[in-house]
This record gives C-alpha cells, sequence and structure tokens, in this order.
C-alpha cells in the first residue's frame, strides 16, 4: 500500500514542461496506475462491453524521412497496435482507426466507446495503434530515451498510414475506407492526417484537439484563455459554488505571503502536508505548481460520472471532481482567515491529489524537469503544454506567471540539446485550408477547448459540449451523459455515415 503521494510533474512556466495535458501518467502521481498488456489478447470489461482485442505487432520505419540508417544500424522497430474484428463486415465496411497519443495505448483502447459503439453499426474492423516511444512501441528499446530525435509528430503520422498501408494490403481491407479517431494530442494527429494522408484516411473525429494552441496562427491565440476556462468551472455558471473561484484567487498570495517567514513556512508545511518541510522559494513555486496542476486535472476530467481516466486506470475521480473541490471552498468568509482559506484550499486539491485516500504526506520534486518523453515534443514542436501557458490573476483565479521563453530554450538545450520551433507548425499546416472531413469536438468544462477549432466552415464540422469535459464524447454512453454528448455522438454518427457514402460513391 503506498503511504506517500510524490508530486512529480511540478514544472514551472517557461522554465519546464507542464502537470498534465491528458494523462496522468504526465502527472506520474500514481504509481503502477496501468497493467501491463498479455502477450496475446488483452480483454477488460468497461460497463457492459468487452473491450477483447488481439494484440498485433508491425514491423515498422523508424525514420520515414531519411534513407540513412539510424545510429544503432536498425531501420525498423516493432510498433504495438490492437485489432477486434468481431463487428468487420468485409464486404461493405470500414476500418475504426484510434490514433494513439501520449500513453500506453490500452488506455485508450479501454475507454474510446464512441468506436465500439458504432462498430457494428458501420461494420467496422477496430483498430488502436500505439505512438512511437509510449508504450511498449520502443524504436530503439531501452535506449529509446537516447535517440529522441525520431520522435516528431509527422513521423508517428507516417507511422500510421504505413500501418494503414499494411492492413490494406495483408488484411483485406483494401478498399474500405479508413476514419481515424483521436483524443487531444491524438485528435491533433487525426486531424492532420487526414490533412497529410487524404488519401487513406476519408475522414477525422478529433475530439478535444488544441490544434490552434500555438504561436503565430491568426487570429492569435491567447494563452491565459487556457485559465480562464478552469477558472470558469469554479463558478456558478459551470455548477460550482460561487464563492470557490474568489477563494481560490485568495489562496495564492496567501500561501507566497506566509511563505516570507520561516514560522510561515513551517506552518505552510503543516497545512499541506509536506513530508519535508519548505526551505527555499523555489520548494514554495513547486508547492503552487503542484496545486495549480490539481485545479487543472479536475477541469479537464469535470466528467459526469466516477472515471479513472485521468489518473491512467488508478484511483477513481468522484462525479464532477471539479464541482466537489469546489464545496470545499463554499464559504465565502474563509477569506478573511488566511489559515482556515489554506486548509478549505488543501482539502480541494486533495480530491485529485489525494484520490487514493492513503496518502499520509506530500514529496515535492527534485527533479523539477520530470515530466517524461513528451516534453521533448514541447521542446521541439512546442505541443501544448499548459503550464508553458501564462496566467495573470487578473482573468483567471492563479497568479501572475509571465513566460520567459528564453529560459525554456536553456531547459531545452541543457535537458536534450535542442532548441523548440515556435513557428513550426503554424509553417507546417497554415490552417485548414483545402481540408475536408473532419469532426472538430469541444467541452465547455474542458480547458483544452482554448485552443480548438470552434467553427464550422464546409466539411469541416465544430461540435461543441456545453457540459464536457476533456473528450468526453470519445468514452462509452453513461446513464448520466448530459443531452448534449449525447447529440453530439449521434451528430459524429451522422458525419461517419456521410464519409463512408461519399467514399464508396468514389470509388465505385
Amino acid at each position: 500500500m503506498a503511504l506517500y503521494l510524490s508530486a512529480t510533474a511540478l514544472l514551472l512556466c517557461c522554465h519546464a514542461a507542464s502537470g498534465i495535458v491528458e494523462l496522468a501518467h504526465r502527472h506520474a502521481l500514481f504509481n503502477g496506475a496501468h497493467p501491463r498488456t498479455s502477450p496475446d489478447v488483452q480483454s477488460d470489461k468497461v460497463g457492459d462491453w468487452d473491450t477483447s482485442c488481439t494484440e498485433r505487432w508491425f514491423t515498422q520505419t523508424i525514420d520515414h524521412f531519411s534513407w540513412e540508417a539510424p545510429p544503432t544500424g536498425e531501420f525498423t522497430y516493432q510498433q504495438r497496435y490492437y485489432t477486434n474484428d468481431t463487428f468487420w463486415r468485409k464486404d461493405g465496411g470500414c476500418v475504426f482507426f484510434y490514433a494513439g497519443n501520449e500513453a500506453d495505448v490500452t488506455l485508450y483502447r479501454d475507454h474510446a466507446g464512441l468506436m465500439w459503439e458504432n462498430a457494428a453499426q458501420f461494420g467496422a474492423l477496430l483498430v488502436f495503434a500505439e505512438h512511437r516511444y509510449y508504450g511498449e512501441s520502443q524504436p530503439f528499446g531501452k535506449a529509446s530515451k537516447r535517440h529522441l530525435k525520431y520522435m516528431t509528430h509527422e513521423q508517428a503520422m507516417a507511422d500510421y498510414a504505413a500501418l494503414a498501408f499494411d492492413l490494406q494490403t495483408n488484411m483485406g481491407v483494401s478498399g474500405q475506407p479508413f476514419i481515424v479517431f483521436g483524443g487531444s494530442y491524438g485528435g491533433m494527429l487525426a486531424a492532420w492526417i487526414r490533412n497529410k494522408y487524404p488519401g487513406t484516411f476519408a475522414g477525422a473525429i478529433a475530439a478535444s484537439a488544441p490544434i490552434l494552441a500555438f504561436q503565430f496562427m491568426s487570429p492569435p491565440w491567447d494563452p491565459d484563455t487556457y485559465w480562464q476556462v478552469v477558472t470558469r468551472d469554479a463558478t456558478a455558471a459551470a455548477g460550482s459554488p460561487p464563492a470557490c473561484a474568489p477563494n481560490v484567487q485568495a489562496a495564492w498570495p496567501a500561501i507566497f505571503s506566509a511563505a516570507q517567514t520561516p514560522a510561515g513556512l513551517a506552518q505552510l508545511s503543516e497545512v499541506f502536508g509536506l513530508c519535508t518541510p519548505l526551505q527555499t522559494q523555489h520548494d514554495v513555486e513547486a508547492l503552487a505548481i503542484l496545486h495549480l496542476n490539481a485545479w487543472d486535472t479536475l477541469a479537464m476530467g469535470n466528467y459526469p460520472y466516477p472515471s479513472n481516466y485521468l489518473t491512467g486506470g488508478g484511483p477513481t475521480l468522484p462525479a464532477w471532481p471539479f464541482r466537489e473541490a469546489c464545496s470545499y471552498l463554499a464559504d465565502s468568509t474563509l477569506i478573511n482567515d488566511q489559515w482556515r482559506l489554506l486548509d478549505a484550499f488543501r482539502k480541494a486539491t486533495d480530491v485529485f491529489n489525494n484520490a487514493t485516500l492513503n496518502v499520509q504526506c506530500y514529496t515535492l520534486p527534485t527533479d523539477m524537469h520530470e515530466d517524461g518523453i513528451y516534453d521533448y515534443q514541447w521542446c521541439t514542436e512546442t505541443m501544448p503544454e499548459e503550464t508553458y501557458f501564462t496566467s495573470d490573476g487578473k482573468r483567471d483565479m492563479f497568479w501572475p506567471r509571465p513566460c520567459n521563453f528564453t529560459d525554456t530554450i536553456r531547459h531545452c538545450v541543457n535537458k536534450y540539446g535542442v532548441v523548440p520551433r515556435p513557428d513550426w507548425i503554424r509553417i507546417a499546416y497554415q490552417g485548414f485550408e483545402g481540408s475536408s472531413n473532419i469532426a472538430f469536438t469541444n467541452g465547455g468544462y474542458d480547458p483544452w477547448s482554448s485552443g480548438g477549432v470552434t467553427n464550422s466552415s464546409g466539411s469541416l464540422t465544430a461540435i461543441f459540449i456545453p457540459e464536457g469535459g476533456h473528450h468526453l464524447d470519445l468514452f462509452f454512453s453513461n446513464p448520466a451523459d448530459p443531452a448534449s454528448v449525447i447529440a453530439a455522438r449521434k451528430q459524429q454518427a451522422s458525419l461517419i455515415a456521410d464519409w463512408i457514402t461519399e467514399y464508396y460513391a468514389a470509388h465505385s
């Protein structure tokens, strides 16, 4: 039984990477959160669904864009993927293809209810592909972290296109349309794959995809809008007690003010249950980031039913967890008593930080840059990382955290020997002119909606889910689902039907 919760991924704005974009492996708060899969067939019950799949391995090219051998001399690696053909119609069917993102693909396989629940209607072969460098798809085995130059979203998309081609030629799905699904970073991949490989993928479901959360976009994207959505979750408009956002906003100056004296540091250490007392202002900043990350994750995981998705299959968060956290901050008089406020604030963030219910004390990290290898994807192509996003403490309920890109470059050079290219995504895609058959969904409770596509154009369809957390629409149906997500899934199914009809009409 775990007695200590190690608070990793407490990473300072523009000094390192974020707490979490989507999954708990990026918080690394829950040791052993997701089990290893069996070598052949994995069977998991998700509600009334049995997500049994056959585990397969594909001999994948390491570098799709060079003829030269990688440093190890190996040209290929083994990419893991899963298939289920229970519902597949070999005549007139299709392929539902999940573009895995920054975690073990089994997590997505077991939660992609939109695919499972529509497979019978469309006669779909289900395919769940793992992203290179995550899970068990390691291009260089245990040495993969020493060869990160091949970890780009372009290489990952080429992996998926190559796997699709192999399925077409060797599994009998030639002549059938591929519909690609993805959420968060995977949703970005799904949209870009449809854009890059339209001859292979007939349509894309891009759920909670912050595809506009990059510099140099037009119109420009304001990073503080991310924290503004988190703040809205703490208001009555999102079902929280009205006093929650003001109390959260008051907690940060209370923390930083108390930290100015030795006695204040000692009392903060006691109130927040730290294993080791705070000693420096760096420790205090780490403490603040820990709790910012908790509010961030509670906002993304603000689902209408209990879920362990954002703990990577670990402890279950309660229904509407953000509201649950805010219930500890419902008293408007807390703001008048610094230590009562901070005690209530700690109880609120424990909804996530102590989701295991057995934490005796918290340990702040010694490596402030610990965020797994997704940090490398920020340090190269600036794949969105939320604690790189500034907050101003006025339009949001946090504290002023200006972003110094010089410090970001220093971190990336020191850790990986690379310099970020913040203009690359804008250069590579220039928006979505000429793209087609993509459904973008965004949830009103999800802070990543701040960087999502919210306006429809042609066959680029934007679907807004007011009561939606982070890609809630991709999950299995639940009796507690709000009407907005039920309607969104119906619209997605209708679009998929249109794309499949269009494909067969063009290939008849």
